[in-house]
Order: structure tokens, then C-alpha cells, then sequence
């Protein structure tokens, strides 16, 4: 058996694949695993044990119909007898069309679904990991991993728990929390780097994701720069400040609004440096974005805040998490965000109190 995933991008997405891969390998123990991901986000698979090649799709050289037929041509030639689809867009289902002779599957992408969440309706979803473990060939992919739906879904905390040895010498895990693989040199990288800004070993550290793609999914800089104060105050926290390349002056104005006690990081790692590093924080609070997804793949405790998204869109963060929001009768307003509220209030995020998150940051780094 040999298989090709497809998952081109962003972020969250190709994190949360790494669970479907480790069910696929599980499943199907034999079976040669390479996985097709857009080359500025391939680092997020890099270590993975259970995958034998990562191939990179280089947007600009693989542009049009064209670039399409080369890469298709290039995977033609490693006679995949499965290509499972979990992007399920226009290049995505081209490049499986071009692979003669493999069984193609597609995952359900539930777009009438969550449409439907933005008029009102209720109807029943699936978190997005769950969606992807659906469209997995069998046998026993859905017997070994199971993943809570929503809605409705559990108020608070949800826990996952490690593997456990059944006794058929399978393993079983009642939530596939995604992994980001990190090397021992990486891990020190960090600590390297931590130590260099006076922070000794142990000590709290609680790290702030203040930014996102669209200005909606943003909570408000004042609450960032009011929970860091109340965590250096409170828990005698050091602050660590995330964020991409175009996020590094709102992450120095948050930072520099807490203090001495917090600095930035924002725009000066790569997405591995950042994962060693949020991997060394006690908890992790974040916009609903992609570094979110990353924290539970190494283990970290997330706070998320999510504004005019909902969980029942399915990428509601997994692992040890708590999803802080408010309940309005415009939310959701928009699958992804946008650049302004459409009510022109932003009501989603301003009712989201700086105490009321820092409550569930207390929760998590002593529970």
C-alpha cells in the first residue's frame, strides 16, 4: 500500500493532519506514507516517523495547469495506490485526477454545514480532525481514534489522554491530539534562547498570541497587554509575545505595554523555532489562528479566545484546552473573519474581560 496525502496549507491544517497521518500508520503498519504540503509550511512535518517523504509544492513553480501537470507527472511515477485529499480545493482535486491508477478519497469539508451556522441553524458538525479520519480507508482508522463532535461540545476543559495498550497490543487514544515532532537540538535551542532573556528554569511563563490573519478574529490589544500585567503580578509570570513577520509592531506594542517582564519574539523564529519555543511556555493563549493549533501539538495548555468564529466551524483547539467567548446572537458572522464587524460594534470581543480569561489561565497553570 502506498499513499499520498494531499493538505497544501495553512498552518492549522497541516498541524491537525499529523493525527490522520499517525492513525494511518497505526492501520495500516505497512503502508509507505508521503504527504504533498506547500513548501512554506512543510517544517511543520518534518521528524514525523511515520511519514517516508514530504513533498514540497512550490506555489510559484507549480502555478496554472502547467505547473499542475509537472507535479502530477512527478507522482505518477511513484504508482500510489491510494491519494487522500484533505484539502479538497481546485488544485488539490486536479493533481488527484492526474494520478491514474490510485483510489482516490476526499475528505468532507461540511461547507453547507457551517454555512448554515451563519443564518441561525444548529445543524450537526464535526471537528475538522474528525472529518479528515472519516475519509480514511479501512479497516479499524475510526475503532482507534475517536474525536468529540460539536455541537454541542463539552463546557470547559477538554483533556486528552495518552496512548493506552489494549490487549491486542493495539494502541488507543480517546482524542488524536496532533503532534509536532522536535529534535533534541531544537528543544535546546529554545531553552538556550529562553535563558538568554532571564528567565531561569521553572519558572511560569505564559505565552500571548495576540495576532491573526483577519482584524476580527483579534481580541483587543488592551486585554493582551492587561492579562500579561496580571500575570506577571499575580503568578510571577514572564510573558513571551508570538507572532508572524507582519505582526512584529503589534507584538512589540503588547509586549512593551506589559513591561520588563515580557519581550517578543514576533517575526524572529521560523514555525519550528516558534513551536520549540511555545512548547516551553505553561500556558498559551491565543486568537483562533494557526498557532493555536500548533500549542496542543506540543503539549501545551491553550486558552483560545474566538470571536466572530465558533467551535461548531471544527477547529476548536484539542488536547488541554478551553475556549473563552461570548454569546451573541451575531456570532458566527463569517467561516474565517474579516476585516471589520459587520455589526460595527465587535461585541464578540470586547465583552471578553481580561479577568475572565486570566481566570482560565490561573486554571490551567495551577490545576
Amino acid at each position: 500500500m502506498k499513499i499520498l496525502i494531499i493538505r497544501l496549507g495553512s498552518i492549522g491544517d497541516v498541524v491537525l493532519t499529523t493525527s490522520v497521518i499517525a492513525a494511518l500508520k497505526l492501520s495500516h503498519p505497512n503502508a509507505n506514507l508521503d504527504f504533498l504540503v506547500k513548501k512554506e509550511y512543510h517544517e511543520l512535518l518534518l521528524g514525523n516517523p511515520n511519514l517516508r517523504r514530504i513533498i514540497p509544492f512550490d506555489g510559484s513553480r507549480h502555478m496554472g495547469l502547467k505547473g499542475l501537470l509537472e507535479i502530477a507527472g512527478e507522482l505518477r511515477k511513484e504508482g500510489y495506490t491510494h491519494v487522500i485529499d484533505l484539502h479538497g480545493n481546485l488544485r488539490s482535486r486536479v493533481i488527484s485526477a492526474l494520478i491514474p491508477g490510485s483510489k482516490i478519497l476526499r475528505y468532507d469539508k461540511q461547507t453547507l454545514r457551517r454555512r448554515l451556522l451563519l443564518h441561525g441553524f444548529r445543524p450537526n458538525t464535526k471537528h475538522t480532525l474528525d472529518a479528515y479520519l472519516s475519509a480514511l480507508p479501512p479497516p479499524g482508522v475510526r475503532d482507534s481514534f475517536k474525536i468529540p463532535h460539536n455541537p454541542p461540545f463539552p463546557k470547559g476543559e477538554t483533556l486528552s489522554p495518552f496512548f493506552e495498550k489494549r490487549g491486542d497490543g493495539r494502541f488507543l487514544k480517546s482524542e488524536a491530539v496532533p503532534t509536532i515532532y522536535l529534535s533534541l537540538e531544537e528543544e535546546k535551542g529554545a531553552a538556550s534562547f529562553i535563558a538568554q532573556h532571564s528567565v531561569s528554569e521553572g519558572s511560569t511563563i505564559v505565552g500571548l498570541n495576540p495576532g491573526a490573519r483577519w482584524q476580527t478574529k483579534r481580541w483587543l490589544e488592551d486585554g493582551f497587554i492587561e492579562l500579561g500585567k496580571m500575570a506577571v503580578a499575580e503568578l510571577g509570570a514572564k510573558v513571551l509575545i508570538f507572532g508572524g513577520p507582519d505582526e512584529v509592531e503589534l507584538s512589540e506594542r503588547v509586549s512593551g505595554g506589559i513591561g520588563i517582564d515580557a519581550f517578543s519574539v514576533a517575526g524572529k523564529t521560523g514555525l519550528r523555532e516558534t513551536a520549540a519555543l511555545i512548547k516551553r511556555c505553561s500556558v498559551f493563549v491565543t486568537n483562533d489562528s494557526g498557532p493555536m493549533h500548533m500549542a496542543t501539538a506540543v503539549g501545551t495548555p491553550v486558552v483560545a479566545i474566538f470571536g466572530p468564529t465558533v467551535r461548531g466551524f471544527g477547529f476548536s483547539p484539542l488536547g488541554k484546552s478551553v475556549v473563552v467567548e461570548s454569546e451573541l446572537k451575531c456570532r458566527p458572522c463569517t467561516l474565517h473573519g474579516s476585516d471589520r464587524c459587520p455589526k460595527g460594534h465587535f461585541e464578540c470581543m470586547k465583552k471578553i474581560t481580561a479577568d475572565s480569561v486570566f481566570e482560565r489561565v490561573k486554571g490551567m497553570v495551577r490545576p
